[in-house]
């Protein structure tokens, strides 16, 4: 169980592969300060949400949530709130959840997602964009108008809520990655950020985590599209235990970024209009191996931009509401 390895390994110093180099970077797994002001919250209801991977926190609703299961389910929308309760489940309409790992909130970029009373439109992401071996010719993102979350207690009836959406397929140039972290930037565009080291499972070398790009023009696209690699992390992936990232998320304000692997949450300063990373901050890093989750997954920001609601995988499994800090 991966908590009870955290805890084993967590003060370890890390040692490369026989081998291999470690690179000049790498740090070590105590790297970070400790959370403040964290909460543990069970949830109550979604019963068969039992790999909650992702998190995107609603704007337009307050305190609702939402997320999905992990690779080989229903391709099933689901919304909680803070307080853990169920507020709604939804089919996506024509979509096959293969290996469904991240999800985004954001403007939709599309006036044909907007509703005649809501012409800005704001739109759930889910990224259909894990890849663990590193083979898939191409991935997929679903897009959808924000659903209205249920009252809390509402009998749910899965098939008679469905959701439509609209399919990105993309591919990257320079061959599969794996990835299980996505965020929408202000104007639309999708980051996508690698897990792991570039390359097969037997040949995977350290390097720094990559950041992809789709500008929101290529939804009206029917060919496959093209991953653009705009940036890189101070992450080297795979440099200390659990060193890979899990999930990201832009803040509500779109100032910062926080990307998490199983360990640690890193908070970048970015620039509001573009989501993109400011070189020139260094990242704030927060230890997070003291939660003990048995596989930490999901991040978002919760409305006020300065806390972090975390969700880990496991049937069952509680989330957590913490203060990281910012950068400076």
């Amino acid at each position: 169980m991966l908590a009870t390895a955290l805890v084993a390994l967590t003060a370890c110093e890390h040692r490369a592969p026989p081998g291999r180099a470690t690179p000049p970077d790498t740090l070590g797994d105590t790297m970070g300060v400790t959370p403040a002001a964290v909460r543990t919250i069970d949830i109550r209801g979604h019963a068969d949400l039992v790999e909650n991977s992702a998190a995107a926190m609603s704007t337009r609703q307050p305190g609702i949530w939402f997320t999905v299961n992990d690779s080989g389910h229903e391709p099933v929308l689901f919304a909680l709130d803070t307080m853990g309760t169920a507020r709604g489940r939804w089919l996506v309409r024509g979509a096959r959840n293969i290996d469904w790992e991240s999800a985004g909130y954001g403007p939709c970029g599309n006036a044909s997602l907007s509703t005649a009373a809501d012409s800005s439109g704001r739109c759930v992401y889910i990224g259909d964009t894990g890849d663990n071996d590193a083979t898939a010719a191409s991935r997929s993102i679903y897009r959808m108008r924000e659903p209205a979350a249920r009252e809390p207690g509402r009998r749910d009836n899965l098939a008679g809520s469905i959701v439509p959406a609209a399919r990105l397929t993309y591919r990257y140039a320079d061959g599969p990655h794996d990835v299980e972290a996505m965020y929408v930037a202000p104007d639309a565009a999708i980051y996508l950020i690698t897990k792991r080291p570039f390359g097969s499972r037997t040949e995977r070398r350290f390097g720094r985590a990559l950041v992809f790009r789709l500008a929101a023009a290529r939804w009206s696209a029917r060919a496959v599209q093209t991953a653009e690699l705009v940036d890189s992390l101070p992450i080297v992936l795979g440099s200390a235990f659990a060193r890979y990232v899990t999930d990201a998320a832009l803040s509500p304000d779109a100032k910062y970024l926080a990307v998490r692997t199983y360990t640690q949450v890193y908070v970048f300063a970015t620039d509001s209009t573009t989501g993109r990373l400011l070189s020139t901050v260094a990242p704030a890093v927060c230890n997070i191996a003291s939660l003990q989750e048995p596989q930490g997954e999901g991040i978002t920001w919760m409305a006020d931009a300065r806390r972090l609601l975390l969700t880990t995988e496991g049937r069952g499994a509680s989330f957590h509401i913490l203060t990281c800090p910012l950068p400076q």
